[in-house]
């Protein structure tokens, strides 16, 4: 019934796609609360079901200690990054970089969002193959390409309206899942919901803050304040798939609204899927026996529920896992044809893309992340590795962006050459220092807009010397 539902509601949508403004910003004309259920649904992914009861099993809660960068993060999408990309009125954002600055600008960034999106989209569908490779006993390769197909699918019928509002269909899917987890967990507890937050006090497992100075250590709160403010302004404000949704609402106040609506939320969401891991540590505690040793965290949550629910509740979490990954790929798949389309093929063609172009354009990438899904279930625990994958690209594209919001002089060579050496210098940190992969994205963007702004001062501007 899930499935069907889906497909019928990309097939539905598809009647409507008479354009490429049709297909990709849905006629500008989605209420905001849709765009936000959208967010939220697309955030709150397979990788959360998979991996972040895992997570919270073996350790505490400080991963979520970068959400202290919401005060600083807010604001500057709220005022700086979506008034400038809203007024664009373009498919991609990263048009935006052209315009500010030059081409060559623009399609190293839109480059660099198609290789960590492509990367990211085989991610996105191994998780949740993962989990039914167990749930449904049989190799994992089928159930990619069933989720992968299904998911391509009602996208390019659809378009990002039919992301926009599947997704909310399965926002209400996914929220039923996480709620009936927990609520069967506490039943089956001997002392119920006082008993999990006993054990899990004595075990330190709701420990949140930790106050180390330090940059190599993986979660701190300083990590979490400055790290975790451009991760933040990474994840909703130079990013298409998560952009893209917020241009499609009627008004400029609207997209404020739904953004706002979307961290708030997703964060809440965060925090319940991480009380879910903690709630089956308790379980364990009191069923040691039940634990199978030797799990990695990416496997504790589905033995769960294929060894403990019912029949039905365990119905449910198959519909609101897929939900959950559906939301997420079918973001992700539009979104890098968006890109494809608009950054690449539309900028260098004679005429315009049609609506069956951007189709099979979007069949084509469904295509290669299930391709890349295979390669993706043996680099360990799934949340922390697209946290990585976005930490390590993402940050060059905030401190370029931010460079041409926030100030006039700077201009197209210094800030090429400042994104380069924002990118040289992720790669450093990833690879020659122990720090932090939180630290990446500030590190990689504070030098971007710093170097920028100073090369900008010392290298004359072409334009500026040439007549209007």
């Amino acid at each position: 019934v899930y499935l069907l539902a889906i497909v019928t509601v990309g097939a539905w949508f598809s009647r409507s796609q008479k354009s490429l403004k049709d297909y990709f910003l849905g006629g500008r004309n989605i209420p905001w609360w849709a765009a936000a259920f959208s967010g939220i649904a697309t955030l709150v992914s397979a990788a959360s079901y998979l991996s972040a009861p895992g997570m919270s099993f073996e350790g505490d809660f400080t991963l979520h200690q970068y959400r202290l960068g919401l005060p600083i993060a807010i604001p500057v999408l709220a005022l700086i990054v979506l008034p400038v990309l809203y007024r664009k009125q373009r498919f991609s954002i990263y048009q935006y970089l052209e315009e500010r600055f030059d081409l060559k600008t623009r399609l190293f960034t839109s480059a660099l969002f198609l290789v960590l999106k492509t990367c990211y989209l085989g991610i996105a569908i191994a998780a949740p193959a993962f989990i039914l490779k167990h749930l449904l006993d049989v190799s994992i390769w089928p159930v990619v390409i069933f989720i992968g197909l299904v998911t391509t699918i009602y996208t390019l019928l659809g378009g990002i309206k039919g992301v926009i509002w599947t997704d909310t269909l399965q926002l209400t899917i996914l929220i039923g899942g996480l709620f009936a987890v927990v609520a069967f967990i506490i039943s089956r507890m001997d002392g119920g919901l006082p008993a999990i937050i006993e054990i899990g006090r004595a075990e330190q497992k709701f420990r949140f803050l930790n106050l180390s100075m330090s940059l190599t250590e993986r979660y701190t709160a300083l990590g979490g304040l400055i790290g975790g403010a451009f991760f933040l302004i990474m994840q909703y404000g130079t990013d298409q798939a998560e952009l893209q949704r917020f241009l499609t609402t009627r008004t400029l106040k609207d997209a404020n609204i739904a953004i706002i609506v979307t961290i708030i939320v997703t964060a809440l969401f965060g925090f319940l899927v991480f009380f879910i891991g903690t709630a089956l540590f308790a379980f364990y505690t009191q069923n040691p026996g039940s634990l199978e040793p030797g799990l990695t965290s990416n496997e504790i949550f589905p033995l769960f529920m294929v060894r403990e629910l019912p029949a039905g509740l365990k119905g449910l979490l198959v519909a609101s896992i897929l939900a959950a990954a559906m939301s997420t790929i079918s973001t992700v798949v539009n979104s890098v044809a968006t890109v494809g389309i608009a950054d690449f093929y539309n900028r260098f063609s004679k005429c315009e893309a049609s609506v069956l172009q951007a189709r099979i354009v979007t069949l084509g990438i469904g295509l290669i992340g299930i391709l890349l899904a295979g390669l993706a279930g043996s680099l360990g625990n799934i949340l922390e590795l697209s946290m990585m994958v976005s930490s390590f690209f993402g940050g060059p594209l905030v401190g370029v962006f931010l460079l041409g919001m926030l100030t006039r002089r700077a201009h197209a060579n210094p800030a090429f050459t400042a994104l380069c050496l924002g990118m040289a210098a992720a790669v450093a940190l990833g690879t020659l220092t122990p720090v932090s992969f939180l630290w990446f994205g500030a590190f990689s963007s504070l030098i971007t807009l710093g170097v920028g702004f100073v090369l900008s001062l010392l290298w004359t501007n072409p334009r500026a010397s040439s007549p209007p």
